[in-house]
């Protein structure tokens, strides 16, 4: 099978300037009959020396696309403030030179594999073959919850923004082709059933995400340190800030019963310096990490996680990186929706910060029971969310039997 990918974003192991690390890992443990051939606009910008090494990687040939002078006529003379006025995203307004469309075609390929919800429009341009457009998350979903959840948009000027782009977003996924040979596909359960609700016409499908670097060995049992290791990754930014403040408020104003002398905290990311501070005046043993050279190795380095995520679609790739490695995570429900555990079960999902002092003062007391706890997490996630597994489950969706 022959798949030409077109894409905004340029793969990569990991996340560079946007989500390029989800098409690199569903293609790197694809089947070995599968040639992809890849059409990138490059907006995340990776420099020639890092596409030479993706091709080498995945086995895999990248074609750079140059982006339609109107737009880079935006960029240059700083005018993208006019997309307010646009009905839709100004990115959805691109399509592929017909020379280029021909090229593609004339290469014969099984199917259109498009990433990036915002270029769907390029589908029409491929009428006849199978196509499958990946979000990887609904935009609109994203938008919907940022204007509901309170609290969340403290600024004014990004208020306006969230409410002028939602009605965009909404009709571009109001938008898209719903004939028997189109397929959109995402990585959050609630964002197809979001796309479904807004378009039922449109075929919709949820697929898991795959985890990404997995450093513990088959056979590795897990068992955490003492004191033990607390972690808390990722920027201080709109997407944790709100969630971030009131449990490191709530951990800060605990009593002693929550035994902070078990306990070793670290954050690890940019703009935690302030919560960090506040909780070696409460009393914490805390250490902050601005920036890891190898992220799974510092995460493999603590036994749990904390994840206070207070907006978001999709699936949080991070979230996945901690439990595939043996880290019990602790997390809100955005946090861990979308990944293949069980609260109580396999991960801890908190809705109030006071559930999570209410663990961290039950967890020295009964160590093994949360070992247990991160183990079975850590099994199901290299099960469920295993790349070999997810990359069949997406290339599968360009045969005919498995079309919706």
């Amino acid at each position: 099978m022959k798949i030409a990918l077109i894409t905004t974003i340029t793969p990569a192991s990991e996340n560079i300037r946007g989500t390029s690390a989800l098409p690199y890992h569903l293609m790197a443990k694809r089947s070995k009959d599968i040639k992809v051939e890849i059409f990138s606009y490059n907006v995340n910008q990776l420099p020639q020396e890092k596409i030479h090494q993706v091709e080498q990687e995945l086995g895999v040939r990248i074609r750079l696309m140059p982006l339609p002078h109107w737009l880079l006529w935006l960029v240059r003379l700083h005018l993208l403030m006019l997309r307010v006025f646009l009905p839709l995203p100004y990115l959805s307004y691109l399509r592929l030179p017909k020379r280029m469309v021909e090229e593609i075609k004339n290469g014969h390929p099984d199917g259109i594999w498009i990433y990036g919800e915002e270029i769907g429009g390029i589908m029409a341009q491929f009428a006849g073959y199978r196509r499958v457009l990946m979000g990887p998350d609904s935009e609109a979903l994203y938008y919907y919850r940022m204007l509901g959840e309170r609290f969340v948009v403290k600024d004014w000027r990004m208020y306006v923004r969230q409410t002028a782009m939602y009605p965009k977003y909404l009709r571009l996924e109001r938008s898209f082709l719903s004939d028997e040979k189109s397929l959109y596909c995402v990585v959050g359960e609630a964002d197809a059933e979001f796309v479904h609700r807004m378009n039922p016409q449109c075929k919709t499908i949820f697929l898991r995400h795959p985890h990404y670097e997995v450093a513990r060995r088959d056979g590795d049992a897990v068992h955490f340190h003492q004191p033990i290791r607390l972690l808390i990754a990722g920027r201080y930014d709109l997407y944790m800030r709100q969630s971030a403040d009131e449990l490191i408020g709530a951990l800060c104003r605990c009593g002693k019963g929550t035994s902070r002398e078990s306990y070793e905290v670290t954050f690890l990311g940019k703009g935690w310096e302030e919560l960090a501070d506040s909780m070696r005046r409460a009393g914490w043993n805390v250490s902050h990490v601005t920036f890891a050279p190898n992220y799974v190795e510092e995460v493999m380095r603590h036994d749990v996680q904390l994840v206070p995520i207070s907006i978001g679609t999709g699936t949080k790739g991070k979230v996945l990186d901690a439990l595939s490695n043996g880290l019990l995570v602790i997390g809100t429900p955005y946090a861990m929706e979308n990944v293949a555990v069980e609260d109580g079960v396999s991960c801890i999902e908190y809705r109030s910060p006071e559930r999570v002092v209410e663990v961290l003062a039950d967890m020295p007391l009964r160590l093994p029971f949360y070992e247990q706890m991160a183990e079975r997490g850590r099994q199901s996630v290299l099960a469920v969310h295993q790349r070999e597994r997810v990359s069949k489950q997406f290339f599968d969706l360009f045969l005919s039997k498995n079309y919706l």
